[in-house]
């Protein structure tokens, strides 16, 4: 391969001009000698790169075919470095940067084979799947339908059924029905004419095994972009395939008649669903019931006729909880719960507890209501917090209703014996911590954690958050402790290691804070994030050499772990500038762009520091707009925009992100008020400024290390400002 290389490129022991001096070869005894090449013409720089890349490609494609797909992979990224604008080279790399799961990488390098030739679909294709294979449903539509554009794209191609199906797929989950339904009309066509497509048997078959668009799903889809043909067709095919339920054939009938206008036949259809007491739809035929009385405009026989639906078929869940719901609409809440309690007696799950919950929110009754809402989390473990979460939002909207549940909570655990179980006291815990009242919280996670030694790590877990959520530090370090006793799992373990580090430093007992990582690293040796954690504790205790010393170790010691190393890179660069080396703070983040220069992180930061400087302005500007484009909401980045747009004079486009920022969810630090003050004293509002300032000082003086220089800065500003209201307010000498 190295010989391949050389020969192609031009390579000679003098450089590209040095092969005078390379001897004559002769490959076998009886060949022609072979002569060196010499070329009339030198060529141009750019020239011998295209060449070297080409030859690197040769070499990739040549490991590539003996199975080297790792060695193939480095050679096509050289092959891309020296010449960028080789479509052909992308083609090759794209699909192993993916093969080893370089999946970002892959995206920018598809990206910029799509932009050299915006035709080829093929590479549009691959994009589109990417984007959507990172749930980035937008990006993936955009790339497709910039495929389905392509001029070499023959529509009536295996390629293009393909695209019809992501495509489509893609317009389904974003509720774009028309779009989708149009889109699978021809992947629809191409099932039923495979010839004209070039689709062969297998493709076809393959097509029709696909469940994102067998039959029944097309005729959905169809019913979605109200093609009413297309799907009465679908689901006709469907049935005589076998491959749908005689349920849903009825269901999609009536549905098909609603949507023709035909109220009356849909009602009639879907009884036949009732007669025959299908349960395949669930809940949807039980809705599509009372779609259908409604636009007869008789949805007051709703829930009578669900009574006697219930009544005949009382095995059927989905049903009971329907007509149990029903009630509950109808504001028959007594007959309701009587409903609900008595399909759950059969068979508990998320609905019957969910909506039991709400009937005896809405009857004022709190002891029921904790005791549904213990049974129900019991049943559905853990998980079950995600559907009783609209419900538990609804029972916090009512703190009368809270504080009645938590002193039954408290009766129940005074009693002999204690009636209050983990559930209950972890979800009163859980709905006390939503109002804020800490110490309630406090007291049944804490007793959740007493009631079941095994899943104590849950409450404590919550506990902890809430307390660091509510900058109770010492509080959430307390809690990290206590859950530090419990038999806990490795990675847990280390997780609240990590939280107790954070809890004691922000609490200001730095002393407590390393004594919790030297524990850490005593369980968990040589692990980075824990060295590393060791130098964030002085960098924020402002022990800056001790800071310096430990995060260049952790540099030296894992120099493989990016994203640690990234952490210490930025840690050092603020601390040179902190300490007034802003250079030195300077080059660390100059070498890190260069490196990454699409990370967000680093245009905000080195952006920020050329704009507070004053230097580099059009280029900052340009870094931070990178930054905030990739994270809108980021407070510090709409402060740096806002900062670079104060600095280069644009003070009304300024005062929009720095507004943004300031009144984040996240509080705005004083950094931030401040930057705001100077931004409305430019426009002269005054006070505006003086208010911005005043909240500035206020921010600074509350840090537990206070900056010393930005507070006289920042009342230097005040005192200037009070100083030009009394000379302006003054009276005139006579």
């Amino acid at each position: 391969t190295p010989w391949l290389l050389a020969v192609v490129v031009g390579w000679g022991p003098g450089g590209l001009s040095g092969w005078a001096a390379v001897p004559p070869v002769q490959l076998q005894p009886g060949d022609d000698i072979l002569q060196p090449f010499v070329p009339l013409k030198q060529r141009s720089a750019e020239q011998q790169k295209r060449v070297e890349a080409a030859a690197w490609y040769a070499t990739g494609r040549l490991l590539e075919s003996r199975g080297k797909s790792k060695q193939a992979l480095d050679a096509f990224r050289k092959a891309v470095s020296l010449d960028p604008s080789a479509v052909e080279i992308y083609r090759s790399l794209v699909p192993l940067a993916i093969q080893f799961d370089e999946t970002e990488d892959a995206i920018k390098l598809a990206i910029k084979a799509a932009e050299l030739d915006p035709d080829d679909y093929e590479l549009q294709l691959q994009i589109g799947l990417q984007f959507t294979r990172q749930n980035d449903l937008a990006g993936g539509i955009r790339y497709l339908e910039q495929a389905m554009k392509s001029s070499r794209l023959d529509a009536k191609s295996p390629a293009a059924v393909m695209l019809n199906v992501e495509l489509g797929v893609l317009y389904q989950v974003t509720g774009r029905p028309k779009e989708a339904a149009a889109c699978f009309a021809v992947v629809f066509d191409a099932i039923k004419n495979p010839t004209q497509y070039d689709l062969e048997f297998r493709a076809r078959s393959a097509l029709l095994a696909d469940p994102r668009v067998g039959y029944e799903r097309l005729g959905e889809a169809f019913l979605e972009g109200e093609r009413l043909d297309l799907a009465a067709e679908a689901f006709s095919l469907a049935a005589k395939s076998n491959r749908v339920s005689a349920g849903n054939l009825i269901y999609h009938r009536a549905r098909i008649e609603l949507l023709s206008g035909k109220a009356e036949q849909a009602l009639a259809e879907l009884q036949k669903y009732f007669d025959e007491q299908r349960q395949s739809k669930g809940r949807d035929a039980y809705k599509l019931l009372e779609e259908i009385l409604a636009k007869l405009n008789r949805s007051n026989e709703l829930v009578e006729r669900l009574a006697q639906l219930a009544e005949k078929d009382p095995r059927n869940q989905q049903l009971q909880y329907f007509y149990a719901d029903s009630l509950s609409k109808a504001g028959e809440l007594e007959r309701a719960k009587a409903v609900y309690e008595a399909a759950l007696e059969k068979s508990g799950d998320a609905a019957g507890y969910v909506g039991l919950a709400g009937v005896l929110r809405r009857m004022n009754r709190p002891n029921e209501l904790l005791d549904v809402l213990g049974r129900g989390l019991s049943k559905l473990g853990e998980d079950g917090l995600d559907e009783f979460d609209a419900e538990i939002k609804a029972v916090v909207a009512d703190p009368a209703l809270v504080a009645a549940m938590l002193a039954a909570g408290r009766e129940q655990a005074k009693a002999e014996p204690p009636q209050l179980n983990f559930e209950e006291s972890y979800l009163l815990g859980k709905m006390a911590g939503e109002l804020k009242q800490y110490d309630d919280a406090a007291e049944f996670f804490r007793k959740a954690a007493g009631l079941d030694k095994e899943r104590a790590v849950l409450p404590y877990r919550d506990l902890a958050n809430m307390f660091m959520d509510a900058d109770r530090y010492a509080d959430a370090a307390t809690a990290y402790d206590e859950a530090l006793m419990l038999r806990l799992p490795p990675q847990l373990k280390a997780q609240f290691y990590l939280g107790l580090t954070q809890a004691r430093e922000m609490s200001g007992d730095t002393a407590g804070a390393l004594q919790a990582v030297q524990d850490a690293q005593q369980d968990f040796p040589q692990v980075p994030l824990f060295e590393f954690q060791e130098g964030w504790i002085y960098y924020h205790s402002r022990q800056y050499d001790e800071a310096i010393k430990k995060f260049e170790q952790v540099l030296a010691d894992f120099p493989e772990v990016k994203d640690i190393v990234r952490r210490c890179q930025f840690s050092l660069s603020a601390i040179y500038v902190l300490q007034g080396d802003i250079p030195k703070g300077e080059k660390i983040l100059e070498d890190v762009f260069a490196e990454t220069p699409e990370d967000p992180a680093v245009n905000n930061d080195l952006g920020y520091l050329y704009a507070d400087q004053g230097k580099k302005l059009e280029q900052a500007e340009q870094m931070i707009r990178k930054a905030v484009e990739a994270e809108p909401d980021n407070a510090a980045y709409l402060d740096s925009l806002g900062w670079v747009l104060f600095k280069l004079g644009k003070f009304e486009e300024a005062l929009k992100p720095l507004e943004a920022s300031a009144n984040h969810d996240s509080g705005g630090d004083a950094t931030i008020w401040d930057h705001l003050g100077d931004c409305y004293e430019s426009l002269k509002r005054h006070d505006d400024a003086v208010a911005a300032w005043k909240k500035a000082l206020t921010k600074a003086q509350a840090e537990k290390s206070p900056d010393e220089k930005l507070i006289e800065k920042i009342k230097t500003k005040l005192g200037k400002e009070a100083g030009e209201t009394k000379a302006t307010e003054a009276p005139a000498k006579p």
